[in-house]
């Protein structure tokens, strides 16, 4: 359900949530929990998911700060107004060449779902008083590439000058730009993954049953994390990880993990 933004709401964010440095896990972490929902939403709204997916890293400090995390689930620094329902936090506002720290109220969600929704609708919502888009120029129709998105963003949605900057670095470091492809497109490529490894499983299920060292495998299902897959195995995200030899948690679908 999109949430539907408030008066205040269309105006541009002037908020900057505190800079925080997440390490590599908890970033692929938070990008398996949202990219699906993110995708879905950026598509249908005409906007960049790698975008929308590195703002709520960089804002959130993946995920970690007390405003994105339950019961508040904002995950972009929103504030409210009027009788939305709200918490008061502390954050960091760039005024006059330095920052400065204050108390302001942000607003609640019931999830990150919902709070990737009112995202949208902010970004591609107009202004009350002139009619003209608040953030046209994030929209994938009136830009050639995220770059421009983000360079849009900066000194708008946040005061952070170096604010497109860090969109950037953080789009570039995860790959983030696979999200930008329409989530349906997404869903039959990887539905024929699936299909693939489904084959290819088969074929070979008669080695894997009658060997005794090769332990067993799963396949990544869409909306799997690590962590539910180990604790659905009965084994430890640290045990899960090290028996692929992986360095991080990001997975994709139809990928098969020893567990």
């Amino acid at each position: 359900m999109v949430i539907a933004p408030t008066t205040a709401a269309l105006l541009p964010q002037e908020s900057y949530a505190e800079e925080y440095q997440p390490s590599e896990n908890e970033a692929s972490y938070l990008i398996n929990q949202i990219s699906t929902s993110a995708q879905q939403i950026a598509d249908s709204n005409d906007l960049y998911a790698s975008v929308m997916i590195a703002q709520a890293l960089l804002e959130s400090g993946n995920g970690n700060s007390s405003l994105s995390s339950s019961p508040t689930y904002n995950l972009f620094g929103v504030k409210a107004y009027g009788q939305e329902p709200s918490t008061w936090m502390s954050t960091k506002e760039y005024v006059d060449g330095e920052w400065e720290t204050m108390d302001e109220p942000f607003r609640v969600y019931n999830s990150y779902e919902e709070s990737l929704q009112d995202h949208a609708a902010v970004l591609k919502a107009s202004s009350y008083s002139s009619g003209a888009p608040n953030y046209e120029g994030t929209w994938k129709s009136q830009t050639s590439s995220y770059t421009d998105a983000t360079a849009y963003l900066t000194g708008r949605y946040a005061t952070d000058p170096d604010y497109g900057q860090k969109l950037n670095a953080l789009i570039e470091a995860y790959n983030l730009t696979q999200f930008d492809t329409p989530a349906q497109a997404g869903n039959t490529t990887e539905s024929i993954q699936e299909t693939e490894v489904s084959a290819e499983s088969e074929s070979t299920s008669e080695k894997t049953q009658t060997s005794s060292n090769t332990g067993s495998t799963y396949t990544v299902q869409q909306g799997d994390t690590l962590w539910d897959i180990a604790q659905n195995q009965g084994i430890s995200l640290d045990e899960l990880m090290a028996n692929n030899g992986l360095t991080d948690q990001m997975v994709t679908v139809g990928q098969q993990l020893n567990v």
